[in-house]
């Protein structure tokens, strides 16, 4: 039927909401080289809730529609651009006490739903530096297109504040009236008004805007416990107090906050290499399938979440839950923390083929739980994560801005005993199959790609280039609709 935001009468927002749908909009602009894709026009939805559900508005009516009009009545439409960098900048100023993104009803971790005052997620908001820092490639990807300038809806102005005057970004009162003034200038209607925005300030100010929330995150929220350990908070609860660290019940660890901390870019170089280590001493659980969501707080804490009245080791609170630990796993590819990254894919593979044990057709389930069953298997989110994870990350055959990437990461394992590897994907309408030959059998910190060939011919690329980038003519003007490339790994 229709869409409705409020369909069963709880308005309520999950802060990671705006996210994602960059995270998908990547993967297609990588797949295809669609920049233009960025510019086309889309329309709005709109009901009576505004100001992220917080807020009713009272001239709206069920009979209007459901789509966000200018005073002249005229559907808004603005482009697809337009509605990533909304989905941004508000967050960008929506903030708690300390100044991360505030975590509302609750994140990707719907059991952190019980924080709506003054909860944070720090996890979260370093998922939102990465994709403005992403947005502002694009932008100067646009530009490298030949497009210079773009045009906005006018109620934007206020959020792009380094093009007239700049917000302290340090001052959380000050970013809370941006939010709000721009809350107000659209809580029914658009002017309709558009602005001109040259490419290379939206980039400037987006650039901006990454690196302070990068640096906030790392300069305040990164833990060191007793032991020495190293890693970053995640969460703030009700109480404005931090939620992980030492604590007398004991260590408190979550792995999200580690997970977005890394595929956001906000850890460095070595604290990804500390996260690791940290990770697998206190959320590597080899019975429970993997690398487990949280450690034992002991405790039902209402002031966090629902998930903390789960026993411990069942759904969100402490399971090895699969969704999270694949993506650790992706994160962890993407750091070059090969090592570590198999290690994560592997021992959830292992445990869920332990039939005696998972009890579980082959598969993926949600979690697994305390005796190390697999439970709910019909959720296939983690299943896809992880198809993606070893297609992109372990294989390394992807996209970039439509070329065809090739970057394996395979370990030693993963070879067979000839020293090939392959899989079967599609790439630019074709079936491709990728055979990595690697006959002396090297680790993935040993070998470099030597020569590529697609169909017996010999394809050119840059001597020692990581990664080797094809481009997508070549891929496409083959001939036939499958076509086989042959990569030789050596020293």
């Amino acid at each position: 039927g229709e869409f409705k935001a409020d369909r069963n009468d709880i308005p309520r927002v999950w802060m990671d909401h705006g996210a994602w749908p960059l995270l998908t909009t990547s993967l297609y602009l990588h797949q295809t080289g669609d920049l233009p894709f960025l510019l086309q026009d889309q329309v709005y939805f709109k009901d009576h809730l505004v100001a992220r559900s917080k807020v009713i508005d009272p001239l709206w009516k069920p009979n209007q529609g459901t789509l966000l009009k200018t005073e002249t009545g005229e559907p808004h439409r603005g482009s697809i651009l337009e509605h990533l960098l909304i989905q941004h900048l508000t967050q960008f100023f929506n903030v708690g006490d300390h100044n991360n993104i505030l975590l509302e009803d609750a994140d990707w971790n719907d059991g952190m739903d019980m924080a709506p005052d003054r909860g944070e997620s720090v996890a979260f908001s370093a998922f939102y530096a990465g994709n403005l820092r992403q947005l502002s490639e694009w932008a100067l990807e646009l530009i490298e297109s030949g497009v210079d300038e773009i045009n906005l809806a006018a109620e934007l102005s206020p959020l792009l504040d380094t093009l007239e005057s700049k917000v302290d970004y340090d001052s959380v009162d000050g970013k809370r009236h941006v939010l709000q003034s721009y809350y107000e200038s659209c809580q029914h209607t658009l002017s309709g008004r558009k602005i001109t925005i040259p490419l290379k300030d939206l980039t400037k100010d987006l650039e901006t805007k990454a690196d302070w929330l990068t640096n906030h995150i790392r300069q305040n929220e990164w833990i060191k416990d007793k032991a020495g350990f190293g890693w970053f908070n995640s969460y703030y609860d009700n109480d404005g107090q931090p939620v992980e660290g030492d604590h007398p019940n004991g260590v408190r660890m979550i792995l999200t906050g580690q997970v977005f901390a890394l595929i956001g870019g906000v850890a460095n170089a070595d604290q990804a290499r500390e996260i690791a280590r940290s990770v697998d001493q206190y959320l590597y659980d080899p019975a429970a399938g993997g690398y487990r969501l949280n450690t034992d707080f002991g405790e039902v804490m209402l002031n966090l979440g629902r998930a903390f009245g789960y026993a411990y080791g069942h759904k969100e609170n402490g399971a090895m839950f699969s969704h999270m630990a694949v993506m650790y796993a992706y994160s962890l590819y993407q750091r070059n923390l090969v090592d570590q990254g198999y290690k994560a894919l592997n021992k959830i593979y292992q445990h869920c083929q332990n039939f005696p044990v998972s009890r579980i057709y082959p598969g993926i389930p949600e979690y697994v739980d305390p005796d190390g069953r697999g439970m709910y298997t019909w959720l296939t989110g983690s299943a896809s994560w992880y198809l993606l994870t070893v297609v992109t990350e372990v294989f390394g055959v992807r996209g970039y801005l439509g070329d065809l990437v090739l970057a394996p990461k395979l370990t030693r394992f993963e070879f067979d005993q000839e020293g090939n590897a392959s899989l079967i994907t599609r790439f630019a309408d074709k079936l491709v199959e990728v055979i990595y030959q690697n006959p002396n059998q090297l680790g993935h910190n040993q070998y470099q790609v030597i020569s590529v060939s697609i169909d017996g011919k010999n394809v050119d690329h840059e001597a020692h280039r990581d990664p080797v980038r094809i481009k997508r003519e070549i891929i496409a003007g083959s001939p036939g609709n499958k076509i086989k490339i042959e990569v030789l790994l050596g020293s």
